[in-house]
């Protein structure tokens, strides 16, 4: 992994497996994975704790990125699928992945496990068109929203002068 977790939190990390506290351990995971979303080494860790706790399906969510996977992660990848229907589409919404898009580019190009695997891997790539139409209506509804609270202000306002002259 790269430096970007601290040195401190890293020793935290190993303490709290080293006493067998592998819930804790997961949680901070969560918690550097949404402050560094682009580190898919900590989806791994996350992937590793998951099978240590004996949650494969969980497991196979944070290993499904990885590129080079052992028997185990494919085993865990696919109960994931499983549990998502062998929907790309859940699948691709389950991952959450938040980070950069160039970072699982290059998973493309490597040999996936299965047609339903290079689906996913396209759509996290590309963004949905539901997502970019959800955006256009929350941008549609600000401006709507505004406008009215704009108009309200100018009948307030016309009503108190015309109370006052």
């Amino acid at each position: 992994m790269k430096d970007v977790v601290s040195k401190k939190t890293r020793q935290n990390i190993q303490r709290d497996i080293e006493q067998g506290n592998l819930g804790k351990v997961r949680d901070r995971l969560h918690g550097l994975l949404v402050t560094y979303p682009n580190e898919l080494s900590l989806r791994k860790e996350l992937g590793d704790i998951y099978f240590h706790l004996q949650d494969l399906q969980m497991a196979g969510r944070y290993w499904y990125l990885e590129k080079e996977k052992t028997v185990e992660m494919t085993h865990a990848c696919r109960l994931f699928e499983k549990r998502c229907g062998d929907n790309p589409d859940i699948i691709a919404r389950a991952l959450k992945f938040k980070g950069d898009k160039e970072q699982i580019h290059g998973l493309r190009i490597q040999e996936m496990l299965s047609q339903t695997q290079r689906t996913v891997i396209e759509k996290l790539i590309e963004p949905p068109e539901e997502e970019m139409r959800g955006d256009k209506l929350i941008v549609a509804g600000c401006a709507l929203i505004f406008l009215t609270v704009v108009s309200l202000l100018i009948i307030g306002v016309y009503t108190v002068c015309t109370w006052l002259f």
